[in-house]
């Protein structure tokens, strides 16, 4: 992405690759679920962002997550993000901004997809489930219901919402309000 060691080194991620979902929505933040997937010791699957170089231009990246345990008891994982610029996609100019300002990340214009159906009461405790990170056999014991129906639950709150993996549902709830 162009920058030196010395100026990512040790700083967190979600500062150095401050990516978004294709649709404008951070996905990178303090305390986002792929972070909170690594302190449970949990890899969170691969996924696309939208994050800006060095240089000011946008390019769109799919970042795969690798953990790596430390020698020591009780310590976090190391988390690693892997970013491979997605091949022939043509790099996103920074948005023009007022006065040469640094570009704006985002803005309230940008397109949110809606929400398709309504999302159910049971739907709702699932996606609350799933920001605390749990699997799909800890939101099936957690709620008393089987690993087929939690599964089934999962599968229609992420067609409702229009997301292709629970991190992208995780990120559209929050931006639609529901969590």
């Amino acid at each position: 992405m162009g920058y030196a060691e010395q100026d990512v080194l040790g700083k967190p991620c979600y500062e150095v690759v401050a990516g978004d979902d294709l649709c404008g929505h951070p996905v990178c933040r303090r305390g986002c679920p792929v972070t909170a997937n690594a302190r449970r010791g949990r890899v969170t699957a691969p996924y696309d962002v939208v994050a800006p170089t060095h240089s000011g231009r946008r390019v769109w990246l799919t970042s795969t997550v690798l953990l790596v345990t430390r020698g020591e008891e009780r310590s976090e994982p190391l988390l690693i993000h892997q970013l491979r610029e997605h091949p022939g996609v043509p790099a996103m100019q920074p948005q023009p901004t007022e006065g040469g300002a640094e570009p704006r990340r985002r803005t309230s214009q940008q397109p949110v997809p809606p929400v398709g159906q309504p999302v159910s009461r049971r739907e709702l405790e699932i996606l609350r489930l799933l920001v605390a990170g749990q699997t799909t056999a800890e939101i099936a014991e957690t709620l008393t219901i089987s690993r087929y129906t939690a599964r089934n639950h999962i599968i229609n709150l992420l067609r409702k919402l229009g997301a292709r993996n629970r991190v992208e549902a995780i990120l559209l709830a929050s931006h639609h309000g529901l969590i």
